[in-house]
């Protein structure tokens, strides 16, 4: 029975001929890492390090933190890491991933806002009873405040900042609560928090019971379309340009 996640469903959604390559054909490519996803990469370590090191009473400085983060991102990059155009290079982007770092040390400092229950949490849930429609996820953070508030926690480093509509339309965070309360089911009260990094900008969100049904319903949807797709069609778009399977899509 396949396991289904966002960025699977995500991916059919923005080209059912992409999710045929990479997730019905598997087909391995000679595309490197891209410099955003690396830099995404060394902020969630870092980040993940500063609540990890708390939970044993530990509490890094911000020069902590970014040491760390800049052993990590010598240790592990590599020739093969792509940068397009030629307007930013490394340097810039480790610039960046130490903005991302430093702003969120200013901002929450001392890091009280809430308790700290998960880093990087795996949730394997299931959305109606039958075993049939499973999901699975990695959830950044998840937190749990003194009002008995749980928290769900998102980490991004791109470089657009959405709009509220699409905040309250995305389902990934919303998926997440529903395998939160899957997994533990006295958990009501959730909620959906993303932080803009290079912004410095915490959006959150909340789904009422209504709303997660909803979810569900859509979901259980549209992997039945999935499931029954015979022919997977290209959808060409700008974010062509960025596809690795590009070369082979004609």
């Amino acid at each position: 029975m396949t396991i289904y996640s966002y960025s699977r469903l995500k991916c059919f959604e923005q080209c059912p001929l992409k999710y045929k390559y990479q997730y019905i054909n598997k087909i391995k490519t000679r595309v490197k890492e891209s410099i955003e996803l690396f830099m995404g990469k060394r902020v969630h370590e870092t980040l993940k390090k500063l609540y990890q090191d708390l939970r044993y009473q530990k509490m890094n400085t911000s020069e902590d933190l970014l040491f760390f983060l800049q052993n990590e991102w010598s240790k592990k990059w590599n020739d093969g890491i792509v940068v397009l155009g030629q307007k930013y290079n490394q340097e810039d982007y480790l610039k960046m991933a130490e903005q991302c770092i430093t702003g969120y040390y200013s901002r929450y400092k001392p890091f009280a806002q809430g308790r700290t229950i998960a880093l990087e949490k795996r949730i394997l849930f299931d959305l109606d009873g039958t075993n049939k429609y499973r999901l699975c996820g990695y959830i950044d953070r998840v937190a749990k405040t003194n009002d008995g508030c749980y928290q769900i926690h998102d980490y991004k480093t791109c470089s657009r900042l959405p709009s509220p509509e699409y905040i309250q339309k995305n389902r990934q965070l919303a998926l997440y609560a529903i395998g939160l309360r899957e997994k533990y089911p006295y958990v009501r009260n959730i909620k959906l928090i993303w932080h803009f990094l290079k912004f410095d900008k915490e959006i959150d969100s909340t789904r009422t019971d209504e709303e997660l049904e909803e979810l569900k319903h859509d979901t259980i949807q549209l992997i039945e379309i999935i499931e029954h797709t015979e022919e997977f069609f290209p959808n060409p778009s700008k974010l062509c340009d960025w596809c690795k399977f590009k070369p082979m899509c004609k």
